[in-house]
């Protein structure tokens, strides 16, 4: 196995582990990025336009000055909260939610809470929101009397949900308070009171899920009910499927995650409608876009003053749902959505009641399934890295495309595939693999950069390396091999110190390569004081045995002036011979050489040490000859027996003017 793949294999590995344990352990990093990614498919998708089956009546600043002029400052006479409620089911609203919270009674308008409490119990399909005590601690800094007061207001407790596979409760993690604070007990006794938390706060401040249910630990430390309470959008749906919700069972299935919402008709079930949440008991909100832009906006006071007729074409057959908008100055009640920094609530309510209508909750792959998903793309990351072509390498990048389109269709359909994982896997693997391929290369070339310019003429080095070569082939073929020995070098070693003949040598050697470089030969090897240089390799030109003739004349040449410079008497025998060897990379692994090997190379060499016999600096044979012939001065010095021919060997000698002969 290469060394670079098992390098990408070790990385497969942990990234695979990473996403495992990260979801294990339920680490805040992996949930962000996730969380980015649903924004992100939200942002591909865009924004939706429905036909909506939820209105808002809107508690706006055009309300609020226009009852200011009239004398009635904030909070405003539940008599105006009652004539609205009585005008919208005249305009024939299916179900009416008040996102506004009456926890205390009117100390202006006494007679406004009475007027409401009678609106209420004459129109049964309103439900009233109310808000939450988190902690034990906050309800018992309140005084007695008020105490005593919260524990008698217990009508919000008649909607409490049945249950279904109670032995799953322990796999669910719900939203779990100390008490809710019911509106004042005139209101309970006579409509459905719910908590309007939206506050399911992603890690990232984005509202992306709501409460189904709520579980209260007062109602089960006093042993009044399980504890377990349903949110002021799941009665606002069941009275628009027209259910009572306190007459339905509404039922909590925690083995299937779903709310049950049985269809009655003359106390006989004939449907069930059903809500889906999570392991906390959450709806996961598929958000259509801004609220006000597919929800219809009335302002609070055209409908005080509006006429019913024109009121039903906009709210008959619709749930209404009235509450804050952003225009209502010092009421915040503002979110952070994936569409909007400042998203009222009531919108967040609209959005997650009209996902019960459509069933148009988001839903999540399981991560048994996304799990696989990351197994897969690693492995095959792996296997595309795993080619030993850049070109093929890259091919790693488009997986990126596929899966944010599969998670856009994903999405379309309303389920969420977060793949955000798998394409980190893919750039974080395809950015290794491919650096580190091209730092190998870069080393590999390098490397074999100082290998060509020590043996090769730079033009055909550069050549070789502009082809994006890091090693030479390994083939067959016709070449000149020259061998160069000098002459009485044993002798001479004997008479000089070993300094000296290391310097000797090394000038020698030097002079020499650069002769047979600069004729486009390649220098195999040096073996002791021989060199063993070739021509034809590694690409075969029609000159190759003139270069190689002409090299071995300009060494003489250079060997000359070399001895008058150092006033030595070193000599040298040349010897050639043309023939097919195999060349290529030769050696072990841990080190190996471009060189040649065949009967040419063992030829070249028995011709050289006939050098000394026919007293000739340079021999060629006649296969050299026979591609020089009448380009050089040569003589036929005749047919020699060599080791390993059993044919006597024909060879020329060569001679120019100014070369010593």
């Amino acid at each position: 196995m290469r060394k670079e793949v098992k390098h990408l294999l070790y990385l497969s590995i942990a990234l695979i582990i990473i996403y495992f344990l990260s979801y294990v352990f339920n680490l805040n990093w992996i949930r962000f990025i996730e969380l980015k990614f649903q924004d992100l498919m939200y942002n591909l998708r865009g924004k939706l336009k429905i036909n909506s089956h939820v209105v808002v009546v809107g508690m706006d600043e055009k309300t609020l000055s226009w009852f200011e002029g009239e004398g009635d400052f904030w909070p405003l006479s539940r008599a105006k909260y009652a004539m609205v409620i009585h005008k919208l089911f005249q305009a024939g609203a299916k179900s009416v939610l008040l996102d506004v919270s009456f926890t205390n009674p009117s100390e202006e308008d006494p007679k406004g809470d009475r007027y409401l409490a009678a609106v209420l119990l004459l129109d049964k399909r309103v439900v009233l929101g109310t808000y939450l005590i988190n902690e034990k601690k906050s309800y018992e800094s309140y005084s007695e009397v008020v105490k005593k007061k919260l524990e008698k207001n217990t009508g919000y407790l008649r909607y409490v949900y049945k249950m279904k596979n109670f032995r799953e409760l322990s796999l669910i993690s719900p939203i779990s308070v100390y008490k809710i604070r019911p509106p004042i007990k005139v209101f309970t006794d006579v409509a459905p009171v719910a908590s309007f938390e939206v506050a399911a706060v992603d890690i990232d401040g984005k509202i992306r899920k709501l409460p189904l249910f709520i579980e209260e630990k007062w109602a089960i430390e006093t042993k009044r009910t399980s504890g377990f309470l349903p949110h002021m959008d799941i009665l606002g749906y069941a009275l628009y499927v027209g259910q009572n919700p306190m007459k339905s069972d509404l039922m909590v299935d925690f083995k299937k995650r779903r709310v049950e919402i049985p269809v009655k008709k003359n106390g006989i079930k004939t449907d069930t409608y059903y809500v889906p949440f999570d392991n906390h008991g959450l709806l996961n909100l598929y958000y259509y876009g801004i609220g006000e832009d597919n929800f219809k906006t009335i302002s609070f006071i055209d409908v005080y003053k509006g006429n019913p007729e024109e009121l039903r074409k906009i709210v008959n057959g619709k749930v209404v749902i009235i509450g804050y908008t952003a225009t209502a100055k010092g009421l915040y009640d503002l979110r952070v959505t994936p569409f909007s920094n400042n998203e009222p609530g009531v919108y967040i309510h609209a959005t997650a009641i009209e996902n019960m209508i459509r069933n148009d909750s988001l839903k999540f792959v399981p991560f048994i399934y996304k799990l696989i998903l990351v197994v897969t793309i690693v492995l095959a990351s792996l296997l595309i890295l795993s080619v030993n072509k850049i070109e093929i390498n890259f091919v790693v990048f488009l997986i990126v495309p596929v899966l944010l389109i599969i998670s856009y269709f994903y999405f379309k359909s309303r389920m969420f595939l977060d793949t955000s994982f798998p394409i980190f896997s893919v750039f974080v693997m395809g950015l290794f693999g491919i650096s580190e391929k091209f730092y190998i290369d870069a080393k590999d070339k390098r490397r074999f950069r100082e290998f060509l310019y020590r043996y090769l003429d730079e033009k055909i080095a550069d050549q070789i390396i502009k082809e994006g070569k890091t090693q030479l082939s390994n083939e067959k073929k016709n070449v000149v091999v020259l061998f160069s020995d000098i002459r009485g070098f044993t002798k001479m070693s004997e008479n000089k110190d070993p300094e000296e003949i290391v310097k000797i040598l090394n000038i020698y050697f030097d002079r020499m390569s650069n002769v047979i470089r600069n004729n486009g030969g390649m220098i195999d090897k040096f073996i002791g004081d021989a060199i063993m240089a070739i021509f034809g390799v590694p690409f075969t030109q029609d000159d190759d045995a003139e270069r190689a003739v002409k090299a071995a004349i300009e060494m003489r040449k250079e060997l000359k002036k070399l001895r008058e410079e150092m006033g030595t008497d070193i000599d040298n025998g040349i010897g050639l011979h043309y023939g097919e060897v195999v060349v290529g990379n030769i050696g072990a692994s841990f080190r190996w050489d471009y060189t040649c090997i065949g009967d040419t190379v063992n030829t070249a060499s028995r011709i050289e040490s006939l050098t000394r016999k026919v007293d000739k600096s340079i021999l060629i044979t006649e296969a050299v000859y026979e591609r020089v012939q009448g380009k050089f001065k040569v003589n036929y010095e005749g047919a020699y027996e060599v080791k390993g021919k059993s044919i006597a060997v024909k060879v020329y000698s060569v001679y120019e003017e100014g070369m010593e002969e």
